[in-house]
């Protein structure tokens, strides 16, 4: 396996791992209380899209052809997806601009699963100019 698809199969499980784990750590949802908040939501599915996506990258690890990684790469670019989708559209967060769900939360899982798309892009494409030679 070359050295570029471990760099970019470790990368894939680091972020999510960083996505799974930020609601509920660096980038906290709101506390439950007597209502559950969307950010609750929002938080349980970005846990899931997270360890999708790490659990995509250690797939990486075990598959080295081309063909593979391209179809690796299309199940982390639809996570990707969902990751900036699910607190901006899908289910969203709290409707206060102040609370800390919409104003770190939010962004933060916008910007990783922005990395993460960049990234399965680029990697398909190198992957993809390589496949055609």
């Amino acid at each position: 396996m070359k050295k570029q698809n471990i760099a970019f199969a470790l990368l894939f499980v680091i972020l999510g791992a960083l996505i799974a784990a930020a609601p509920y750590s660096f980038a906290k949802v709101c506390e439950l209380g007597e209502k559950v908040m969307k950010c609750h939501w929002t938080a349980r599915v970005e846990l899931f899209l997270g360890i999708s996506v790490a659990v995509l990258g250690l797939a990486k690890f075990a598959f080295a052809d081309g063909k593979f990684q391209l179809g690796i790469n299309a199940g982390i670019i639809v996570n990707a997806a969902l990751i900036i989708l699910v607190p901006t559209f899908i289910i969203g967060v709290c409707g206060m601009k102040t609370m800390h769900c919409n104003s770190v939360t939010k962004p933060t899982l916008v910007i990783l699963g922005a990395v993460t798309a960049i990234a399965v892009i680029v990697q398909s494409v190198l992957v993809w100019k390589k496949q055609k030679r």
